[in-house]
Protein backbone atom coordinates (compact mmCIF):
# COMPACT_ATOMS: atom_id res chain seq x y z
CA UNK A 1 0.00 0.00 0.00
CA UNK A 2 1.63 3.39 -0.80
CA UNK A 3 0.60 5.90 2.34
CA UNK A 4 1.73 8.49 -0.01
CA UNK A 5 -1.06 8.45 -1.65
CA UNK A 6 -3.12 11.65 -1.25
CA UNK A 7 -6.48 11.32 1.21
CA UNK A 8 -9.56 13.14 -0.16
CA UNK A 9 -12.39 13.78 2.75
CA UNK A 10 -15.89 14.07 1.65
CA UNK A 11 -17.99 16.37 3.40
CA UNK A 12 -21.24 15.51 3.26
CA UNK A 13 -22.44 18.91 4.27
CA UNK A 14 -20.60 20.56 1.36
CA UNK A 15 -22.87 22.48 -0.88
CA UNK A 16 -22.23 23.24 -4.61
CA UNK A 17 -23.06 26.77 -5.19
CA UNK A 18 -25.49 27.80 -7.86
CA UNK A 19 -25.56 30.93 -9.63
CA UNK A 20 -29.54 31.00 -10.68
CA UNK A 21 -30.61 30.37 -6.82
CA UNK A 22 -29.80 33.69 -5.57
CA UNK A 23 -32.30 35.58 -8.46
CA UNK A 24 -34.87 33.39 -7.70
CA UNK A 25 -34.67 34.40 -4.57
CA UNK A 26 -34.72 37.90 -4.66
CA UNK A 27 -38.06 37.54 -7.03
CA UNK A 28 -39.53 35.43 -4.59
CA UNK A 29 -42.19 37.76 -2.74
CA UNK A 30 -41.53 37.49 0.86
CA UNK A 31 -44.44 39.28 3.66
CA UNK A 32 -41.30 42.23 4.04
CA UNK A 33 -40.84 42.46 0.47
CA UNK A 34 -44.57 43.06 0.25
CA UNK A 35 -44.18 45.79 2.54
CA UNK A 36 -41.41 47.77 1.35
CA UNK A 37 -43.15 47.62 -2.21
CA UNK A 38 -45.84 49.22 -0.63
CA UNK A 39 -44.26 51.78 1.54
CA UNK A 40 -42.64 52.79 -1.66
CA UNK A 41 -45.77 53.09 -3.75
CA UNK A 42 -47.22 54.93 -0.80
CA UNK A 43 -44.07 57.10 -0.91
CA UNK A 44 -44.01 58.23 -4.30
CA UNK A 45 -47.73 58.90 -4.38
CA UNK A 46 -47.73 61.38 -1.21
CA UNK A 47 -44.61 62.97 -2.99
CA UNK A 48 -47.04 63.21 -6.60
CA UNK A 49 -49.68 63.85 -4.43
CA UNK A 50 -48.29 66.75 -1.74
CA UNK A 51 -45.86 68.30 -4.45
CA UNK A 52 -47.14 67.59 -8.03
CA UNK A 53 -51.06 67.79 -7.88
CA UNK A 54 -53.56 70.68 -7.92
CA UNK A 55 -54.80 69.76 -4.72
CA UNK A 56 -52.20 72.29 -2.69
CA UNK A 57 -51.76 74.47 -5.74
CA UNK A 58 -52.44 77.86 -4.60
CA UNK A 59 -55.42 79.90 -6.68
CA UNK A 60 -56.88 82.37 -3.82
CA UNK A 61 -54.59 85.22 -2.15
CA UNK A 62 -56.26 87.67 0.25
CA UNK A 63 -54.50 90.79 0.65
CA UNK A 64 -55.59 92.68 3.92
CA UNK A 65 -54.25 95.94 5.90
CA UNK A 66 -54.08 98.13 2.74
CA UNK A 67 -55.44 101.52 2.58
CA UNK A 68 -53.58 102.85 -0.17
CA UNK A 69 -51.29 100.44 -1.69
CA UNK A 70 -52.91 98.66 -4.81
CA UNK A 71 -54.34 95.39 -4.07
CA UNK A 72 -53.52 94.69 -7.72
CA UNK A 73 -49.84 95.47 -6.66
CA UNK A 74 -49.60 92.69 -4.20
CA UNK A 75 -51.42 90.57 -6.37
CA UNK A 76 -48.87 91.13 -9.70
CA UNK A 77 -46.08 90.83 -7.04
CA UNK A 78 -47.07 87.55 -5.67
CA UNK A 79 -47.94 86.24 -8.81
CA UNK A 80 -45.04 87.29 -10.61
CA UNK A 81 -43.08 85.00 -7.60
CA UNK A 82 -45.90 82.02 -7.65
CA UNK A 83 -45.32 81.49 -11.26
CA UNK A 84 -41.60 80.66 -11.28
CA UNK A 85 -40.19 77.33 -10.39
CA UNK A 86 -37.21 75.77 -7.87
CA UNK A 87 -34.62 74.31 -9.12
CA UNK A 88 -36.50 73.72 -12.65
CA UNK A 89 -39.58 71.04 -11.49
CA UNK A 90 -40.67 72.75 -7.96
CA UNK A 91 -43.81 75.40 -8.71
CA UNK A 92 -43.69 78.02 -6.67
CA UNK A 93 -47.57 77.94 -6.64
CA UNK A 94 -47.68 74.62 -4.07
CA UNK A 95 -48.26 75.67 -1.01
CA UNK A 96 -45.39 73.75 0.61
CA UNK A 97 -43.07 74.77 -2.21
CA UNK A 98 -43.93 78.59 -1.52
CA UNK A 99 -41.08 80.15 0.33
CA UNK A 100 -42.89 82.94 2.65
CA UNK A 101 -39.22 85.15 3.51
CA UNK A 102 -38.78 85.52 -0.52
CA UNK A 103 -41.85 86.51 -1.19
CA UNK A 104 -41.87 89.22 1.63
CA UNK A 105 -38.45 89.79 0.22
CA UNK A 106 -39.76 90.31 -2.90
CA UNK A 107 -42.76 92.61 -1.86
CA UNK A 108 -40.12 94.80 -0.17
CA UNK A 109 -38.36 95.15 -3.34
CA UNK A 110 -41.01 97.25 -3.94
CA UNK A 111 -43.42 98.61 -0.95
CA UNK A 112 -41.15 100.04 2.23
CA UNK A 113 -44.06 98.60 4.47
CA UNK A 114 -44.07 98.62 8.63
CA UNK A 115 -45.32 95.45 8.82
CA UNK A 116 -45.45 92.37 6.43
CA UNK A 117 -47.54 89.30 7.72
CA UNK A 118 -47.86 86.14 4.98
CA UNK A 119 -49.72 83.32 6.62
CA UNK A 120 -50.64 79.61 4.66
CA UNK A 121 -54.00 78.03 4.93
CA UNK A 122 -54.07 74.72 3.68
CA UNK A 123 -55.31 73.85 1.19
CA UNK A 124 -54.77 76.52 -1.57
CA UNK A 125 -54.69 80.11 0.69
CA UNK A 126 -51.84 82.43 1.07
CA UNK A 127 -53.02 85.57 2.96
CA UNK A 128 -51.02 88.81 3.28
CA UNK A 129 -51.57 90.77 5.83
CA UNK A 130 -49.99 94.85 5.16
CA UNK A 131 -49.31 97.95 7.33
CA UNK A 132 -48.33 100.54 5.61
CA UNK A 133 -46.41 103.99 6.33
CA UNK A 134 -47.80 106.91 6.11
CA UNK A 135 -47.95 108.30 2.39
CA UNK A 136 -48.30 111.83 1.50
CA UNK A 137 -46.58 112.81 -2.44
CA UNK A 138 -46.48 111.71 -5.46
CA UNK A 139 -43.37 111.93 -6.67
CA UNK A 140 -42.76 111.79 -10.68
CA UNK A 141 -39.22 111.48 -12.09
CA UNK A 142 -39.00 110.52 -15.76
CA UNK A 143 -41.86 107.61 -16.69
CA UNK A 144 -41.42 106.52 -13.02
CA UNK A 145 -44.14 107.01 -10.21
CA UNK A 146 -43.43 106.69 -6.17
CA UNK A 147 -45.04 107.07 -3.28
CA UNK A 148 -43.20 109.64 -0.39
CA UNK A 149 -44.02 109.51 2.71
CA UNK A 150 -44.14 112.18 5.43
CA UNK A 151 -40.58 111.96 6.68
CA UNK A 152 -39.72 112.58 2.49
CA UNK A 153 -38.75 109.25 1.95
CA UNK A 154 -39.30 106.90 -1.12
CA UNK A 155 -42.00 104.35 0.32
CA UNK A 156 -43.51 102.61 -2.94
CA UNK A 157 -42.51 102.02 -6.51
CA UNK A 158 -45.17 102.09 -8.78
CA UNK A 159 -44.45 99.50 -11.82
CA UNK A 160 -46.09 96.91 -14.30
CA UNK A 161 -45.00 93.26 -14.34
CA UNK A 162 -47.35 92.37 -17.40
CA UNK A 163 -47.66 88.80 -15.78
CA UNK A 164 -51.30 87.62 -16.16
CA UNK A 165 -53.87 87.63 -13.23
CA UNK A 166 -54.05 83.75 -13.11
CA UNK A 167 -54.01 83.88 -9.05
CA UNK A 168 -56.87 86.39 -7.59
CA UNK A 169 -58.13 87.08 -5.01
CA UNK A 170 -59.41 84.72 -2.22
CA UNK A 171 -63.38 84.59 -2.17
CA UNK A 172 -63.65 85.78 1.05
CA UNK A 173 -61.48 88.85 0.42
CA UNK A 174 -62.68 92.14 1.22
CA UNK A 175 -63.17 94.68 -1.28
CA UNK A 176 -60.59 96.52 -2.72
CA UNK A 177 -59.59 99.80 -0.88
CA UNK A 178 -60.21 102.93 -2.83
CA UNK A 179 -57.29 103.82 -5.50
CA UNK A 180 -56.15 106.74 -3.25
CA UNK A 181 -52.42 106.90 -4.88
CA UNK A 182 -54.54 108.85 -7.73
CA UNK A 183 -55.06 111.67 -5.09
CA UNK A 184 -52.23 112.52 -4.21
CA UNK A 185 -50.53 115.77 -4.85
CA UNK A 186 -48.30 115.26 -7.51
CA UNK A 187 -44.39 116.21 -7.62
CA UNK A 188 -42.40 116.66 -10.53
CA UNK A 189 -38.48 116.33 -10.52
CA UNK A 190 -37.86 117.96 -13.82
CA UNK A 191 -33.87 116.51 -13.22
CA UNK A 192 -35.80 113.03 -14.15
CA UNK A 193 -33.46 111.77 -11.28
CA UNK A 194 -33.12 107.62 -10.24
CA UNK A 195 -34.49 107.57 -7.08
CA UNK A 196 -34.40 104.29 -5.03
CA UNK A 197 -36.62 102.68 -2.47
CA UNK A 198 -35.57 103.69 1.13
CA UNK A 199 -34.49 107.58 -0.54
CA UNK A 200 -35.12 110.51 0.97
CA UNK A 201 -35.91 113.18 -1.60
CA UNK A 202 -37.39 115.86 0.82
CA UNK A 203 -36.64 117.17 4.34
CA UNK A 204 -39.48 116.44 7.04
CA UNK A 205 -40.35 120.20 7.48
CA UNK A 206 -40.11 120.46 3.39
CA UNK A 207 -42.75 117.97 3.27
CA UNK A 208 -45.17 120.05 6.01
CA UNK A 209 -44.48 123.28 4.16
CA UNK A 210 -45.89 121.57 1.14
CA UNK A 211 -49.06 120.54 2.94
CA UNK A 212 -49.39 124.23 4.44
CA UNK A 213 -48.69 126.15 1.33
CA UNK A 214 -51.19 124.09 -0.67
CA UNK A 215 -53.94 124.81 2.17
CA UNK A 216 -53.32 128.06 2.53
CA UNK A 217 -53.57 128.61 -1.39
CA UNK A 218 -56.76 126.80 -1.69
CA UNK A 219 -58.16 129.86 0.55
CA UNK A 220 -57.52 132.50 -2.86
CA UNK A 221 -60.39 131.56 -4.78
CA UNK A 222 -58.30 132.89 -7.79
CA UNK A 223 -55.98 130.11 -7.76
CA UNK A 224 -56.23 126.93 -8.88
CA UNK A 225 -53.63 124.21 -7.81
CA UNK A 226 -52.44 121.51 -10.57
CA UNK A 227 -49.35 119.74 -9.78
CA UNK A 228 -45.60 121.07 -8.05
CA UNK A 229 -42.52 120.78 -9.85
CA UNK A 230 -39.10 120.74 -8.27
CA UNK A 231 -35.37 121.22 -9.77
CA UNK A 232 -33.87 118.15 -8.27
CA UNK A 233 -33.85 116.12 -5.22
CA UNK A 234 -33.49 117.47 -1.69
CA UNK A 235 -34.53 120.86 -3.41
CA UNK A 236 -34.44 124.19 -1.83
CA UNK A 237 -37.25 125.67 -3.47
CA UNK A 238 -40.29 124.52 -5.21
CA UNK A 239 -42.74 125.88 -8.52
CA UNK A 240 -46.75 125.39 -8.27
CA UNK A 241 -48.43 124.89 -11.33
CA UNK A 242 -52.17 126.21 -11.77
CA UNK A 243 -54.53 125.67 -13.92
CA UNK A 244 -54.26 128.70 -15.06
CA UNK A 245 -51.15 127.63 -16.59
CA UNK A 246 -48.79 130.11 -14.67
CA UNK A 247 -46.03 129.04 -12.29
CA UNK A 248 -45.52 130.25 -8.37
CA UNK A 249 -42.32 129.81 -7.00
CA UNK A 250 -42.07 129.57 -3.68
CA UNK A 251 -38.56 129.16 -0.97
CA UNK A 252 -38.67 126.35 1.05
CA UNK A 253 -36.80 128.31 3.50
CA UNK A 254 -38.95 131.45 3.82
CA UNK A 255 -41.99 131.27 6.26
CA UNK A 256 -45.36 130.85 4.10
CA UNK A 257 -47.23 133.60 5.32
CA UNK A 258 -44.63 136.37 4.22
CA UNK A 259 -44.36 134.80 0.90
CA UNK A 260 -48.53 134.52 0.49
CA UNK A 261 -48.37 138.37 2.12
CA UNK A 262 -46.10 139.14 -0.61
CA UNK A 263 -47.85 137.36 -3.31
CA UNK A 264 -51.18 139.06 -2.56
CA UNK A 265 -49.60 142.55 -2.29
CA UNK A 266 -48.34 141.98 -5.61
CA UNK A 267 -51.52 140.26 -7.13
CA UNK A 268 -53.93 143.74 -5.50
CA UNK A 269 -51.68 146.57 -6.22
CA UNK A 270 -49.31 145.30 -9.67
CA UNK A 271 -51.48 142.37 -11.10
CA UNK A 272 -55.19 142.45 -10.95
CA UNK A 273 -57.43 138.94 -10.51
CA UNK A 274 -58.60 140.12 -14.08
CA UNK A 275 -54.81 139.60 -15.39
CA UNK A 276 -53.67 136.63 -13.61
CA UNK A 277 -54.67 134.10 -16.80
CA UNK A 278 -52.07 136.15 -18.92
CA UNK A 279 -49.19 135.71 -16.06
CA UNK A 280 -46.41 132.99 -17.20
CA UNK A 281 -44.53 133.08 -13.60
CA UNK A 282 -44.60 135.09 -10.27
CA UNK A 283 -40.90 134.16 -8.61
CA UNK A 284 -41.18 134.69 -4.73
CA UNK A 285 -38.02 133.09 -3.80
CA UNK A 286 -35.61 136.14 -3.43
CA UNK A 287 -37.00 137.41 0.09
CA UNK A 288 -38.56 141.21 -0.13
CA UNK A 289 -37.75 141.26 -4.08
CA UNK A 290 -40.30 139.64 -6.29
CA UNK A 291 -40.65 138.92 -9.85
CA UNK A 292 -43.29 137.99 -12.34
CA UNK A 293 -43.74 138.12 -16.22
CA UNK A 294 -46.78 138.62 -18.28
CA UNK A 295 -47.01 135.89 -21.34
Amino acid sequence: MDFRQKKYIIERNTRIKRPFIFKRDFFKLTLFKIINIILLIGIIFGVYFFIFSNFYKINNIEVAGNQIISTDDILDITNNYLSKKSFLIFKHNNIFICNKNELKRRINEYILLNQLKIDKILPNTLRITLTEKDAALKWISGDQNYLVDKKGIIIKRFYKLNIPKIYQLGEFQNEAPNKLEENFLKIINLANEDVNLGQKVFNEEDVEFIFKLTERLAELDYLKLKDISVPNNMPKYISLNTEADYILQFNLSQTIESQISRLELLIREKIGKENMNRLEYIDLRLGESVYYKFK
